[in-house]
């Protein structure tokens, strides 16, 4: 049988509680962590940082390296984003389903959807703005869905209000994806973002419907097909939401919750910055350490 969330916190519900007594610390589980060798290796092939965390549906770290190093999230933001806009409507903050209309001052660089509605002035809504954002990346939805919400502040609020003390967002696209060396803005670690995940798309108990739909969001991406999914068993499913930052200060992401036939799910959350071999190395070695990760999954 598929895993399905439902099925899953039915039948581990007694076994999350007692994990969640032993091992939650700071609002995520907190194990110790030990750097794989293996993704060492490739660090060192590539050149860079290579941040991963893997988890297990329980939280459980089964693969790590630098797993509480801060990196730019760059886009890897706009999942847990589409999840604060359904927290803002069930709130009454922001309308999912109000008609709105996409300005040409709206329009930042990356902006497939929200440049042909402003060329063919047609409306949209929130809930679709939130979709593209997801899944083909579009930056002006993002910042229209953002400013929405509340804005930045709102944002990282809602990040705390899942157990996530690490994340945060301080400017809107494109800014955001700067990537200056030791700048805390707009940065997550490996760890904080794996943990935040599992929160949204697993342990979401107060609304399945919510979990449920940013899941079959992230099913549906279509960036970084050569990344985490490129690694993968033939037969697993993945969900997911890439980042990348551009060239002068390159950075290569990939967030996902990864499906395996007949098994509970795990989440791995991967961001290499500054890779010393270019974009299609960058995608290889994240490739590499999905294959590991699924390794790992097997066998715990």
């Amino acid at each position: 049988m598929n895993w399905t969330r439902r099925t899953f916190l039915t039948a581990s519900s007694a076994s999350l509680a007692l994990t969640a007594c032993r091992q939650r610390e700071n609002g995520f589980f907190k194990p110790p962590l030990v750097n794989d060798p293996g993704l060492l290796r490739l660090e060192q092939e590539g050149g860079g940082r290579l941040g991963v965390t893997c988890i297990d549906a329980v939280g459980k770290v089964l693969l790590a390296n630098r797993a509480e190093q801060r990196f730019a999230m760059c886009s890897t933001f706009k999942a847990p984003l589409a999840a604060a806009l359904f927290e803002a409507h069930d709130r009454s903050i922001a309308d999912r389903f109000a008609r709105i209309r996409v300005r040409e001052e709206d329009l930042v660089p990356y902006a497939p959807f929200a440049e042909k509605l402003v060329k063919e002035r047609r409306d949209t809504t929130l809930d679709e703005l939130a979709y593209q954002a997801v899944t083909i990346s579009d930056n002006a939805a993002a910042n229209i869905v953002l400013r929405a919400i509340g804005g930045l502040d709102v944002f990282t609020d809602f990040l705390r209000r899942q157990g996530d003390e690490v994340t945060r967002l301080d400017r809107y696209e494109p800014q955001l994806n700067e990537n200056a060396v030791g700048d805390p803005r707009d940065t997550t670690s490996p760890l904080a973002m794996a943990g935040l995940m599992q929160a949204l798309l697993i342990k979401n108990t107060d609304s399945a419907a919510h979990s449920d739909r940013l899941l079959k969001w992230m099913l549906d991406t279509r960036t970084g097909r050569g990344r985490i999914l490129a690694g993968l068993p033939e037969g697993w499913r993945l969900g997911h939401k890439t980042g990348t930052a551009p060239r002068s200060a390159p950075s290569y992401n990939d967030v996902g919750i990864i499906l395996p036939p007949g098994r509970p799910p795990a989440i791995l959350a991967v961001y290499y910055d500054r890779p010393e071999k270019g974009a299609e190395q960058a995608e290889a070695i994240i490739a590499e350490t999905a294959r590991l990760a699924a390794q790992k999954i097997v066998v715990k």
